[in-house]
């Protein structure tokens, strides 16, 4: 594993810390600011850029600039991005990805009673590689799932044992990487 390079896409309530469910004050969720450690924890620990509450996540004071947020891509969707390095040529591609309460056997409800984030997230966050040399011939990359991330977001460690996880293996059915 290097060091981080940088981002190439994060859904825009993560980059910003703003969700459409983030405020539960009045009794109904409505917008508002608020982070989710478990969301994305394996990206949020390699960026390393912590905020003011000593979370590696962004907030609203400090969010990821909007060349690199959007909506979550529903189905099937192409993203066209760059690296912003034009002499790198060999470079790991990682994403990171996550289904909000998305319980089952394993990771239920009760697994972790008192870990509030981790109930934000139940079945940990999947990360997954693709390995590019762009001075090879090969062009098309298919990304493999190689491990989950912390339940709750503590730490930024992977954990390459899957036998735990089902549905969310169901969550991208494949992901390929071109490159030009």
């Amino acid at each position: 594993m290097g060091k981080f390079v940088q981002t190439l896409y994060v859904s825009e309530s993560i980059g910003k810390g703003n969700f459409d469910h983030g405020d539960a004050s009045t009794g109904k969720w409505l917008p508002g600011e608020i982070m989710r450690p478990a969301a994305l924890p394996y990206w949020s620990h390699r960026r390393g850029i912590m905020n003011s509450e000593g979370l590696y996540l962004p907030d609203a004071k400090n969010p990821i600039a909007d060349a690199y947020t959007g909506p979550t891509p529903i189905g099937n969707f192409i993203m066209n991005t760059r690296i912003e390095n034009p002499e790198l040529r060999k470079f790991s591609v990682y994403m990171e990805i996550n289904q909000t309460w998305d319980w089952n056997e394993f990771w239920t409800n009760a697994k972790y009673p008192d870990d509030l984030e981790y109930k934000t997230s139940c079945q940990p966050a999947l990360v997954y590689m693709a390995d590019i040399n762009l001075d090879s011939e090969i062009k098309n990359y298919t990304m493999k799932v190689i491990g989950h991330s912390h339940y709750s977001g503590l730490t930024g460690e992977l954990f390459s044992d899957l036998s735990t996880i089902t549905t969310a293996l169901n969550i991208a059915k494949e992901v390929k990487i071109q490159v030009k």
